[in-house]
């Protein structure tokens, strides 16, 4: 059996499992995401470095000129060799964490097969030439060495302009050798524009050990966040569904002697509330039920001990005086005996109609020649009461239905219009063919009926008579043409038109007007 409690704690923990997730995933993915920025920052600082390394590697000297064609400054303007800064003591002053024991790995190529520097024990196995295709932009990577660490690594492509002659020092100019052209000397000269490409690569160890950290902390936090919210979901369904088990408890608690308590819907949840209505309205449906049932269970009491009590009365008198028994008591006994069969056969019926047990069969009959044939037995009394009866019915009307059915329920509409419409009253018998759903409609007078009758018309037994002196009738004729319109899909109302004037429509409830 499917439990919304249940099915509520497993999809509200999986929600704020996945919420946990994502937060989680968000988290761990920013700083990740930061860490790596700020290695590649630090990699771009350190371009510089890699630049004036592959600058120095290619500085030339220049042509190497005897002593007498140069004029040489004052010795004076020399620098001290021991004074002198060599590049490696530059690049340390400018980027002291370049040239350190932890510091970056890097490799310059002058093209993919020559390699013209390299930090110490670096392989080129494991920093491999680039495919560099914007020379503006340089491309960020990771590297796994073979010891097993990580690297994170950038890759770009620069330009060095080289150096031509050596510019003299002092203010005398370089002397050419009368025997040296122009032309001669710039063939000598080096290429002055040299692209180089290289990677520098810093160790992502502390990076990865700051993501680890973190990615440890999120999930012991998610641990404990999932914990706390079991709890939470827990509790809060357990107090969320407190006003439903009481509803609940309520509902229990009733039968069928507090079938006219309500539920209040004061302190209900707002969900709750139209559950409350409907459980009221079908209290109602009960109680009416059960008091039609306690009403049937009188009139059925009411109905057959009458009948009982003159059979009781005749039996009597047949034993205390045998010698009158004459004929005509054999004929009252009948006659009770066929009111009795008339009202057991009637409840079969109604029984049979109600629970659908019959199977109806169809077929296309004429409305007009069909109603004037069940009025036929009905025309004498209506006569001898001076009723006025129209009958407003095509006769090209047809309909399709079970005629035994239909004219089951004609007999007993016509039957109750011409025992209660009063003398010289009327009786309007129509069906109209344009309007869609209608079959027939029966209209006639009646006296002292008012609209607190109306509503028990088609009650088992019910009859406007609470004394029951009339004994031709049972009060369930109407009962029974309700159940057998049901039983072919149609609908039986009544409806007071005029104080005195009752109508009884019987339409298709398939259709919709």
């Amino acid at each position: 059996m499917s439990s919304i409690r249940k099915n509520l704690f497993i999809w509200l923990l999986l929600g704020l499992t996945l919420l946990w997730a994502i937060a989680g995933a968000g988290i761990y993915l920013s700083v990740k995401q930061g860490e790596v920025t700020k290695i590649d920052s630090e990699l771009q600082r350190m371009e510089g470095a890699l630049r004036f390394i592959g600058g120095s590697t290619f500085r030339n000297p220049g042509p190497q000129r005897p002593d007498r064609l140069i004029v040489r400054p004052p010795r004076e303007n020399f620098q001290p060799s021991e004074n002198r800064t060599t590049p490696e003591n530059r690049i340390t002053q400018r980027w002291p964490d370049f040239l350190s024991a932890g510091g970056p790995k890097y490799i310059i190529w002058l093209n993919k097969d020559t390699v013209i520097r390299q930090s110490e024990g670096l392989s080129t196995k494991e920093f491999k030439f680039p495919e560099i295709t914007d020379s503006n932009n340089p491309i960020f990577f990771n590297i796994s060495l073979q010891n097993g660490d990580s690297m994170r690594a950038m890759a770009s492509t620069f330009r060095r302009f080289g150096f031509g002659r050596p510019r003299p020092r002092g203010n005398e100019g370089m002397r050419r050798p009368n025997d040296e052209s122009p032309a001669q000397n710039q063939e000598q000269n080096p290429p002055r524009n040299i692209s180089l490409t290289g990677i520098i690569a810093l160790n992502s160890k502390p990076m990865e050990q700051t993501l680890n950290t973190l990615l440890f902390g999120i999930i012991a936090i998610g641990i404990v966040a999932g914990f706390f919210s079991f709890s939470l979901v827990h509790f809060a369904l357990k107090n969320g569904l407190k006003p439903l088990y009481a509803l609940g408890n309520k509902l229990a608690s009733v039968n069928s002697s507090s079938l006219s308590h309500r539920f209040s819907k004061i302190d209900l949840p707002v969900e709750l509330s139209p559950i409350c209505e409907h459980l009221n309205k079908l209290m109602e449906r009960l109680e009416d039920g059960f008091e039609r049932e306690r009403r049937f269970s009188g009139d059925l009491a009411h109905e057959l001990r009458t009948p009982i009590a003159e059979l009781k009365m005749m039996a009597e008198v047949a034993l205390r005086w045998p010698e009158n028994n004459a004929e005509s008591h054999a004929n009252e006994t009948l006659d009770i005996a066929q009111q009795l069969q008339e009202i057991i056969e009637s409840l079969l019926a109604l029984n049979r109609y109600d629970n659908g047990d019959e199977d109806p069969v169809y077929e296309k009959i004429p409305l007009h020649k069909f109603t004037k044939d069940c009025w036929g037995p009905f025309v004498q009394k209506a006569e001898e009461k001076k009723i006025k009866v129209t009958i407003k019915i095509s006769n090209e009307h047809l309909i399709e239905t079970d005629p035994k059915i239909l004219r089951l329920i004609m007999n007993n509409l016509f039957s109750n219009a011409s025992e209660y419409t009063p003398s010289e009253g009327i009786i309007d018998i129509s069906g109209n063919q344009e309007s869609e759903g209608h079959i027939i409609s029966i209209s006639n007078s009646v006296e002292n009926f008012d609209k607190e009758m109306l509503s028990h018309l088609f009650e088992r037994l019910w009859r406007g008579d609470i004394s029951r002196t009339d004994g031709s009738h049972s009060g369930l004729g109407l009962a029974l043409s309700k159940a057998c319109s049901k039983c072919l899909g149609l609908n039986l109302e009544a409806e007071l038109i005029k104080s005195d004037q009752i109508k009884f429509v019987l339409s298709r409830t398939d259709i919709k007007s």
